[in-house]
């Protein structure tokens, strides 16, 4: 109706507020001044009062006076900020003292705001309802960042949920292939594109994997399965998987290694790392091109290298190459998003096995990708080489 005083309802209305002063007189003016401004009061006259009433009641502001014996209130609110979600709780220090060191020791105890008495009634509530305003702000950032954390946790375990269903009809796929490759019923022209046919879901099963597996290891780490074996046969089984591949692209690869170089690691996660780096050389060095794939002994580590003959990288992109979704532009030794992950799982599988991965200029062209880790887990009991072991 016209003339009649419309009521808006302040949104810290019945908030609950904890008043902790050993003057009784202060204690019942500050109720009154609040009590005024519609909040809801509770109040006490010593620190640790205040402490045993936190576990039952829950304020959304607490005024603390810093003298009161026993316990003051500096020690009071550090005791507070170390409780549960403590941090998060406004506290206005109230103090007759007239020091002028006060303001910091308020502030170094981690307080909210500082208000000396006596304390007038205007300035009080304008401190109260400043630090409510800024709690219920925060609330709400909080609430909206923990909305946006449920979210991509959903988003990633979907998107991990379709990607591993990938798996099993290109499992299948795969099966059939290796049927057909070892079988007598087709031609020699038809045998190539049933090679071509294979190395490619082959690649796919490999994508697929690095993006489950780097999913993973940003939550939990990169689960390794280490064993001891020995470099030369691994590679062997390694070079039986890309020849293939290579021979469609009229790509010569070359291998080194030491017959006695022995390794502690997990050998399905370093063979994933090798082709995702020889993946990368075929990709992107022109065809007819040589790749050199080398171990040898380095210290108390081994030190595998892949020498192509493509573009190669920029210095200053050498490090950006093993982020996730980056990828070089086929043609260029530009950086482009994308979807490449290999050389991102690269560097995960590195840092598991506690060793390293980086790249360097190849002379005349191209470029040397190097992994180096420990020839044994470092948690291990001994070192190969001071008991007999082999290097």
């Amino acid at each position: 109706m016209e003339g009649e005083a419309v009521f808006i309802r302040r949104a810290d209305h019945g908030a609950r507020i904890l008043v902790v002063d050993d003057d009784a007189l202060a204690r019942r003016s500050l109720r009154a001044m609040l009590e005024r401004s519609y909040y809801v009061v509770e109040t006490v006259e010593s620190g640790p009062e205040a402490l045993a009433l936190l576990t039952t009641y829950q304020p959304d502001l607490i005024l603390l006076d810093i003298q009161m014996p026993g316990m003051d209130g500096l020690e009071v609110c550090r005791r507070i900020r170390v409780l549960p979600d403590g941090d998060l709780l406004p506290i206005i220090f109230l103090t007759g003292d007239e020091r002028l060191d006060l303001h910091a020791e308020a502030l170094r105890a981690k307080g909210d705001d500082f208000l000396r008495k006596p304390i007038r009634s205007a300035e009080l509530i304008i401190r109260v309802r400043s630090l409510m305003r800024l709690k219920r702000l925060q609330a709400e950032v909080l609430a909206e960042r923990d909305n946006l954390l449920d979210l991509q946790k959903q988003r990633e375990q979907l998107f991990e949920f379709i990607v591993h269903d990938l798996k099993n009809p290109l499992s299948a796929i795969q099966m059939g292939l290796e049927l057909l490759d070892t079988g007598d019923a087709i031609d020699a022209t038809s045998q190539i594109q049933v090679h071509r046919l294979r190395d490619t879901a082959r690649y796919m099963g490999r994508m697929i994997q690095n993006i489950l597996d780097i999913g993973r290891a940003e939550q939990v780490g990169l689960e390794l399965r280490r064993t001891r074996f020995g470099l030369a046969t691994w590679m062997s089984g390694l070079q039986q998987e890309v020849e293939s591949q290579a021979q469609s692209r009229h790509h010569q690869l070359s291998w080194e290694c030491p017959d006695e170089l022995e390794v502690e690691a997990d050998p399905e996660c370093l063979q994933r790392l090798l082709l995702n780096l020889i993946d990368n050389a075929l990709k992107y060095s022109p065809s007819g091109s040589h790749t050199r794939i080398m171990a040898r002994s380095e210290g108390s580590g081994v030190r595998l290298e892949v020498r192509d003959q493509g573009e190669g990288i920029p210095e200053a992109m050498r490090e950006q190459i093993f982020g996730k979704f980056v990828r070089l532009d086929e043609g260029s030794a530009d950086l482009r998003s994308g979807s490449g992950l290999g050389l991102a799982f690269c560097r995960m599988a590195a840092e598991a096995h506690e060793g390293r991965i980086w790249v360097e200029d190849n002379t005349p062209k191209g470029s040397v990708f190097v992994l180096e880790i420990p020839r044994i887990h470092r948690a291990g009991l001994r070192d190969p080489d001071s008991d007999g072991g082999k290097a």
